[in-house]
């Protein structure tokens, strides 16, 4: 059983009534979803592996960082061009993402997707080039 609150609304949905609900989403709409991240249930005992200060200083340094190779849009609203420019990757990364782009038969789009977001994982990293680990992680965001 999964509870889920939305706009104070609770639902209470098992697993089956899950699958049949995403069993309905047309692969075009699920392809439009850039990250998808599985929440696990916290207690108020647990502590933040990192504070919201701390997030903040990451995202304002990874900004930064990609003002200064002069990108002018941010990571998400890259055209096509700019990815090809901005989102260079070492050679063992383009060769996990071709394997990836195989075995996950990923479209375009999701390709696109992948790496914008293997581009940010590598911003916060500071890291010009996308390494294979950031590739990893961007690709372990997808939809399961």
């Amino acid at each position: 059983m999964i509870v889920a609150k939305f706009n104070g609304n609770v639902s209470r949905c098992n697993e089956l009534e899950i699958q049949k609900y995403k069993n309905r989403l047309s692969e075009p709409f699920l392809d439009r979803i850039d990250l998808t991240v599985i929440m696990q249930n916290v207690s108020a005992e647990d502590k933040p592996s990192i504070s919201s200060k701390e997030m903040h200083k990451q995202v304002v340094a990874a900004n930064i960082f990609r003002q200064k190779r002069k990108q002018k849009n941010c990571n998400a609203k890259m055209y096509d061009v700019e990815i090809e420019k901005y989102c260079v990757m070492t050679q063992t990364a383009s060769d996990t993402l071709a394997m990836a782009v195989e075995r996950f038969r990923l479209s375009f789009r999701s390709i696109k997707k992948v790496q914008k977001v293997a581009r940010t994982i590598a911003d916060l990293a500071e890291s010009e080039e996308i390494e294979k680990e950031h590739l990893l992680e961007a690709l372990s965001y997808r939809r399961r």
